[in-house]
C-alpha cells in the first residue's frame, strides 16, 4: 500500500499548488464558463475481472476481522478489516487490497516488473449476513473513494488506470456496481483523466469533474446518464499560465448546483469562489468565501502555509439551507460557516474544525474529534442551521469515531477506534456500529 498512499500525497501536494498538468508543473487557470455540448455514449468495459476470477487467481492472507454491531452493542455479523467503507441501501461497501505477493506462484510467475496490487470490491449486505465480491478493476491505478454516488440501486465511483506518477495519459472510468447482481460494469469518461476528480448527483443523473491533464489546464464538468449511459460535458474552466480558474468541487441540493472555483491572478493571488447554479446550468451568482478559508486555516499557520491551504483539493462540500457550507480539503482545514454573514461556527458551538461529515448518499450527519484524551462519540444532525446531539454512544466511553456513513434508507454506521497514546498495548478492538 505504501505506492498507492505515496501517489496520494503526490497528487495532493501537486494538484494542491497548481492544478497539476503532468507535463508542466507550473500552469495555473482561467474560465470559460462556456456550457459547450459534446455527447458520446459511454462503452462498458468488457475486460472486468469477475469475483469467480479472483477466486482461483489470488488468496486474502488477512483474517482479522472487525465486529459489526448494533445500536445497543449487540453481535450482528463480521466484515474484514478493509478500506474505503460505504454504507449502501444494500450494505457495506468495501474494498480489500490484494498485495502482489499473496498472488499465487503461477500468477505471479508471469507478472511484469511494477505489477500492481489488486483492490477487490465487496459488500457486506446486512440482512442476510452474507459477503459478496465484485471482483476488481483490471489495471486500477487510484480510487476516488470519496467520491461514491448510491442511485437506483448502484453505487458509482471514479477511478484512473495506468500509472498517475508517470507522463502519459490515463483513463478517467466511472465504476458502477450493481448491488443486487453483484456485477461491475465501466465506462470511459475521458482518456486523459487524473486521480482528483469529484461527482455529485443532479436531477438523476451524474455530474462529474474531470481535471484534464494538458499544458493549458482544463477542467471539464460533464453529465452521465445512468440509463442511457451517454455523457455530456456542459461546462469548462481553463487555466493557463497561472491566470484563471478551476474547479475543487461541487455539491447539489436538489435545488440548486454549487461549485467550488479558485480563482488565480498570478501564483500567489488566489480566491476561491462559490458559484451557484440553476438545475439548467444556468449560473445565478457567485460569492467569494476566501475570507473565510483563510480565518479557519489561520488559526495555527504562517501566511504562505495559508496560502497553500488554500489551493489544496477539496475531500468534503456540502451546501446547507442555501446558505451555509461545510467545507474539507486534504490537508489540515476544514469549517463550518454561514456565508451570508461570513461567519464561522465556533467550538463553543459545536463545530468549528474539530468536526467531520459523514459519506454515503444518505442524509450526512457530523461526528467529532477532540484528540488530547477527550473522545467524543456521539454523532450530531443537521437541524435547521443547528447541530443536534444524537443519543448514539459507543460502549466504552474511551472509543472515538473513525468513519461514519448512511445510507439513503436511512440506515447509519460508525466506526469505533481506540488506542491508548501513552501506551499502545492499551488498546480496544475496532467496531462497526450498524443502526
Amino acid at each position: 500500500m505504501k505506492r498507492y498512499f505515496s501517489l496520494l500525497i503526490c497528487a495532493l501536494l501537486c494538484i494542491g499548488i497548481t492544478g497539476c498538468s503532468k507535463e508542466s508543473s507550473s500552469t495555473e487557470t482561467q474560465v470559460s464558463n462556456k456550457s459547450s455540448v459534446t455527447e458520446s455514449t459511454a462503452e462498458t468495459s468488457e475486460n472486468i475481472e469477475t469475483a469467480s476470477d479472483e477466486q482461483s487467481d489470488i488468496k486474502e492472507t488477512n483474517n482479522n476481522m472487525i465486529d459489526v454491531v448494533d445500536k445497543d452493542g449487540k453481535h450482528i455479523g463480521q466484515i474484514p478489516f478493509n478500506s474505503g467503507m460505504t454504507l449502501t441501501n444494500k450494505g457495506i461497501f468495501y474494498t480489500t487490497a490484494i498485495p502482489v505477493e499473496t498472488i499465487s506462484d503461477t500468477i505471479a510467475a508471469g507478472m511484469n516488473e511494477g505489477e500492481k496490487d489488486k483492490f477487490l470490491y465487496h459488500l457486506y449486505d446486512t440482512k442476510t449476513k452474507e459477503i459478496y465480491s465484485f471482483g476488481s478493476i483490471p489495471d486500477q491505478d487510484y480510487e476516488a473513494a470519496y467520491c461514491r454516488t448510491e442511485l437506483n440501486g448502484k453505487l458509482y465511483t471514479l477511478v484512473t488506470t495506468g500509472n498517475a506518477m508517470d507522463k502519459e495519459p490515463d483513463p478517467l472510468l466511472l465504476a458502477e456496481f450493481d448491488l443486487t447482481e453483484h456485477t461491475i460494469n465501466q465506462y470511459n469518461i475521458s482518456d486523459n483523466g487524473f486521480p482528483y476528480t469529484a461527482m455529485a448527483e443532479v436531477n438523476g443523473k451524474l455530474l462529474i469533474l474531470n481535471h484534464d491533464q494538458t499544458d493549458v489546464l482544463n477542467d471539464k464538468l460533464c453529465l452521465f446518464d445512468p440509463e442511457s449511459k451517454q455523457t455530456k460535458q456542459v461546462m469548462q474552466f481553463e487555466l493557463n499560465g497561472n491566470t484563471g480558474d478551476t474547479i475543487r468541487t461541487m455539491n447539489s441540493d436538489g435545488k440548486n448546483i454549487y461549485i467550488l472555483r479558485l480563482h488565480f491572478e498570478g501564483y500567489n493571488n488566489v480566491a476561491m469562489f462559490l458559484d451557484t447554479y440553476d438545475l439548467d446550468f444556468k449560473k445565478i451568482s457567485e460569492k467569494d468565501i476566501s475570507a473565510m478559508l483563510k480565518e479557519s486555516a489561520g488559526k495555527n499557520l504562517v501566511p504562505e502555509d495559508v496560502l497553500n491551504e488554500m489551493k489544496q483539493m477539496v475531500s468534503r462540500f456540502i451546501m446547507m439551507d442555501g446558505k451555509y457550507i461545510y467545507y474539507e480539503n486534504f490537508s489540515t482545514t476544514r469549517f463550518l460557516g454561514n456565508i451570508e454573514d461570513g461567519k464561522l461556527f465556533s467550538e463553543t458551538e459545536g463545530a468549528g474544525d474539530m468536526f467531520l461529515a459523514s459519506s454515503g448518499s444518505g442524509n450526512f450527519f457530523f461526528y467529532c474529534i477532540l484528540g488530547g484524551g477527550r473522545n467524543e462519540n456521539s454523532i450530531y444532525e443537521w437541524e435547521n442551521g443547528t447541530l443536534e446531539k444524537t443519543v448514539f454512544k459507543a460502549d466504552d466511553d474511551r472509543y472515538y469515531i473513525t468513519a461514519a456513513s448512511r445510507s439513503p434508507d436511512g440506515k447509519t454506521f460508525v466506526r469505533v477506534d481506540y488506542t491508548n497514546p501513552d501506551d499502545r498495548n492499551d488498546t480496544l478492538p475496532t467496531k462497526i456500529y450498524y443502526f
